[in-house]
């Protein structure tokens, strides 16, 4: 009996400790650790590059040159360039894949909400911080995981200043089209609701999805035309889709304001708009491109002087979410995701978009949405 209970007791420990060493968070952090030691932190960047061109690499690639040459993290930051395909399929694939790489302590991605969304509680098992850069869907940080942060503000936020800046030129009923996606139903939904906060009527609301033809898009438009008055439609999508749905509306005879939020803020968008579009198409974005924030004219400036261009919304927030990480592995003197998250959490930043600060749940605090009109090409602040 005596041998017995040795045996069990040995089977007992070497279960425990073979599943220890089997725990991926465990796992991660000593491998971060290790790698810590030898003067590296790495972190993954993973977007959606080939189809959403934007300049988020080039961002990340000059924060990475000034963290490392100015020596604004303990150690020098590693970046892992990560392409998810576009669907969430592909982005699923990519973050096990992400995941499997023990010596990644962070990923800073990725550029769509339903990619973002399952791909955060698989970050979150494997122990490794995320830090939503652009996704806008509330229920990232909603779900309260503490290795999840957004320095972005959230659908319900784009939506409420969509509705006041409805409300403050007078579009009192208005359409709903959205995209049949997470972001796309999770916008709408709160845009719904602000409006009946402002006094603003929806007389309709309708959805398509990726495979909707132009000839669908065309019926919208002409069912919208007989069948209902309306000051202004809000359109919850991506590009390309955007733009043809404009076009379409215009095409139709219908006239009226186009309102939506950050997406709209595209250079693919204003490089095909025409003049005749001035005034009649609204943003709601996180970018202030005439911002009087010092970082901020700094970055661009830069920016400016290391790829002669102006960066775009992608660009500055992936430039930040780097700066922030890189200072609270300078408070924590660590990369392991767990004390990483308590110093993101527990201190006070001021980045190139402004001040940072987050809940407990990781979202952003108190950042300021601005307001935009298309004119001659551009969106300019309207300063509401």
């Amino acid at each position: 009996m005596k041998y017995l209970k040795m045996i069990f007791l040995f089977a007992f420990a070497f279960t425990l400790f073979s599943c220890m060493d089997d725990d991926p968070v465990k796992m991660r952090e000593s491998a971060v650790r290790k790698l810590y030691k030898k003067g590296t932190a790495k972190i993954a960047i993973a977007n959606s590059f080939k189809d959403n061109p934007t300049m988020m690499w080039d961002a990340a690639r000059l924060a990475q040159e000034e963290i490392n040459g100015n020596s604004v993290a303990p150690v020098k930051f590693e970046l892992v360039r990560c392409e998810d395909g576009g669907t969430k399929i592909s982005g699923t694939k990519k973050a096990y894949e992400i995941a499997s790489d023990s010596e990644i302590c962070a990923v800073i991605g990725h550029g769509y909400s339903d990619i973002s969304l399952p791909c955060s509680l698989i970050y979150q098992y494997y122990g490794i911080l995320t830090f939503n850069f652009i996704s806008t869907a509330h229920s990232l940080t909603d779900r309260k995981n503490p290795l999840i942060f957004s320095n972005m503000p959230s659908d319900k936020d784009f939506a409420n200043r969509i509705a006041q800046l409805c409300e403050k030129k007078g579009y009192k009923r208005v359409l709903i089209y959205y995209l049949d996606n997470i972001s796309g139903i999770s916008l709408s939904n709160a845009f719904e609701l602000s409006c009946n906060k402002y006094g603003i009527e929806v007389v309709d609301r309708d959805s398509y999805d990726i495979t909707t033809s132009p000839q669908a898009f065309d019926r919208m438009a002409k069912r919208w035309k007989n069948n209902f008055a309306f000051d202004a439609l809000f359109l919850a999508g991506r590009m390309p889709s955007i733009k043809d749905i404009i076009f379409t509306l215009r095409e139709n005879g219908i006239d009226c304001p186009v309102v939506g939020a950050d997406p709209f803020d595209d250079p693919l968008l204003t490089k095909v708009l025409k003049s005749d579009e001035n005034g009649k198409i609204f943003a709601v974005s996180n970018y202030n491109p005439s911002s009087k924030n010092i970082p901020f004219n700094e970055f661009k400036n830069a920016f400016y002087k290391k790829y002669g261009k102006e960066p775009d919304q992608e660009a500055l927030q992936v430039y930040d979410a780097l700066f922030v990480l890189a200072k609270a592995m300078n408070e924590s003197n660590s990369a392991v995701p767990t004390e990483l998250a308590d110093a993101v959490r527990s201190n006070e930043w001021n980045e190139a978009a402004g001040p940072y600060s987050f809940y407990p749940n990781g979202a952003i605090k108190g950042r300021v949405l601005t307001t935009k009109t298309f004119q001659d090409g551009k969106f300019e602040d309207l300063g509401l």
